[in-house]
């Protein structure tokens, strides 16, 4: 297993995580998911994992949506990636020996208003009646096609700065009719994205045409999973590193996401050590290489983050936000936040006009990693890991 600090990890590289896996073909024997969770946390490779290693009697087809800016390129590359697997050598499906003759032929009879699937051209038509005829041939050949539609949301965004509103509006009701249409088929949608899916969808108003979703979020890994997952790390990379040495790093870290995980062993190794840290060794290294070094690209992307994920009204109130939870001696109470916010805007109309941003931030800094919200009790919000908490702190003092 090699150290991965960038893109999505593959192959020996990816650390299995069987019963995640599981969960989400479960519940794509059942229906459509959402599968949310913070960024660089792992999603897009359990994608990967699923197309490796698909559902018995399932073509999975792997999109990733953020290069595109039209609902057509959309539709447009689902059904292209529909043909190219089919048309690849390789064991056929007993759906595809009964009807792929006549589903690939209907396939490619289907024109996107002059821009037929196979030919990639500029043109952005109407995409409705095209949209249509898709979906008809999904449903009536019970096509056991698996789309997972990697950074969604993210397309959803590009869309609206390029079109409109309302073609993200009846892209997400033409979706949402579909889902149902092919509730009892054998065609199964899996959406994901480095951004909220909920915060984009309330941010337009559009929340009810995703509410049908099974959601399954990515948690990060258990103790026991975490060890183990450093001890791989160190032995594979040549890296000392004991048992006490690994229950350290996850109480330094307070989340086991594999990025950290990873990033922390990686300072270790740039440090070139012989023999198995210290404690004191590593609360050094967490201190002084971690939060304030160089090296940690990560919580340094996720403090510059803010200002392209957010207007600059947002922006003001997420900073103000993530300031006063990282340095607070324990976590924010509902209460606390809408005082936070009466704060900064303390004109009562100005913040009527604003009644929705609060929770727009909020859900934005819980998907993204930054945040994390109790489940029980009070359901007070603090931050998602030490890391990021100490690495605020240090920039905001």
């Amino acid at each position: 297993m090699k150290l991965r600090i960038g893109p999505p990890v593959t192959g020996d590289d990816f650390y299995p995580r069987p019963h995640l896996i599981q969960t989400l073909i479960r519940a794509l024997n059942g229906g459509h998911v959402a599968f949310l969770g913070p960024r660089r946390t792992g999603k897009t490779s359990c994608l990967k994992s699923i197309v490796a290693d698909p559902p018995a009697g399932y073509v999975p087809l792997l999109l990733n949506l953020e290069k595109h800016h039209s609902i057509t390129d959309w539709l447009k590359e689902m059904a292209v990636a529909t043909r190219t697997a089919l048309e690849k050598p390789a064991p056929k499906l007993q759906w595809l020996r009964e009807t792929g003759t006549d589903f690939l032929k209907r396939l490619e009879r289907i024109d996107f208003y002059g821009v037929k699937i196979e030919i990639s051209g500029s043109k952005q038509p109407m995409w409705r009646p095209a949209a249509d005829e898709f979906l008809n041939l999904l449903k009536e050949s019970n096509a056991p096609l698996l789309f997972l539609l990697d950074e969604f949301p993210a397309f959803l965004n590009l869309v609206v700065e390029k079109t409109s509103r309302d073609e993200v509006e009846a892209a997400l009701n033409w979706f949402r009719s579909a889902r149902h249409e092919l509730s009892d088929s054998s065609a199964r949608f899996l959406v994901t994205g480095s951004i909220g899916l909920k915060s984009v969808v309330r941010r337009l108003g559009l929340f009810p045409t995703i509410n049908d979703f099974d959601v399954r979020e990515i948690p990060p890994l258990k103790d026991a999973e975490a060890l183990e997952f450093l001890r791989r790390l160190a032995a594979d990379n040549n890296v000392p590193l004991d048992e006490p040495g690994c229950r350290h790093i996850l109480h330094l870290l307070g989340a086991n996401w594999p990025i950290l995980l990873q990033l922390f062993v990686s300072v270790i190794q740039d440090e070139a050590v012989t023999k198995p840290p210290t404690p004191s060794a590593l609360d050094h290294f967490y201190r002084d290489r971690l939060v304030a070094g160089s090296r940690n690209e990560y919580c340094d992307n996720m403090f510059d983050r803010l200002k392209s994920i957010f207007s600059d009204s947002e922006c003001r109130l997420a900073r103000e936000i993530l300031r006063t939870v990282c340095r607070a001696q324990r976590p924010s109470s509902r209460e606390d936040l809408e005082g936070l916010h009466a704060r900064l805007i303390p004109q009562d109309a100005h913040r009527a006009l604003l009644a929705d941003e609060l929770d727009y931030v909020l859900d934005t800094l819980k998907h993204d990693g930054y945040l994390l919200q109790a489940a029980g009790g009070e359901q007070r919000t603090g931050f998602a890991s030490h890391i990021l908490r100490d690495y605020w702190r240090r920039k905001t003092s």
